[in-house]
């Protein structure tokens, strides 16, 4: 039988540290299941900034090759012109708006409180909204050319 000294001498009862570190580990870490798309947490959010921005960066990558393809032979009717004027602009709406831009959000959430020595960004809640507007923004309009009613203005829109 040890006695409590013993104990205290081998790490064998937590310190008031080890205790409140494990609190904030609770409080802190990622939901599991359903409750992980609600996490609020700077880390999740920049992840799904990053994942999001490459998923549309994807998309454009496929209007491209279709524009690309259309260019590839003289008097080439692969794409009608309307289609092509759709594929062509919404390629440079996805490109700049949905993945150049997102994409330097996703690591500035992702690494700006570590490198403030912050736990969170401020307004985390906020944070998490912007995220969900900017997926649910980008499906509509990723989806008009499936619709047929995508932007077709070319440059100048």
């Amino acid at each position: 039988m040890t006695t409590l000294k013993a104990r205290i001498k081998r790490n064998a009862l937590p310190s008031a540290e080890k205790i409140e570190e494990e609190q904030l580990r609770l409080v802190w870490k990622t939901p599991i299941g359903w409750r992980y798309w609600t996490s609020v947490n700077n880390t999740q959010v920049g992840l799904w900034y990053g994942g999001a921005a490459f998923a549309f960066m994807l998309f454009g990558g496929v209007l491209a090759l279709l524009v690309r393809t259309q260019l590839a032979v003289p008097g080439n009717n692969f794409l009608s012109a309307d289609f092509y004027n759709q594929a062509f602009t919404l390629h440079g709406t996805v490109m700049m708006f949905l993945f150049a831009v997102p994409i330097f959000e996703a690591v500035a959430i992702f690494l700006l409180p570590p490198m403030l020595g912050a736990r969170e960004l401020p307004f985390p809640r906020l944070g998490a909204f912007g995220f969900w507007s900017f997926l649910i923004g980008g499906v509509f309009v990723c989806g008009s050319i499936f619709f047929d009613a995508a932007p077709s203005s070319g440059w100048f829109m």
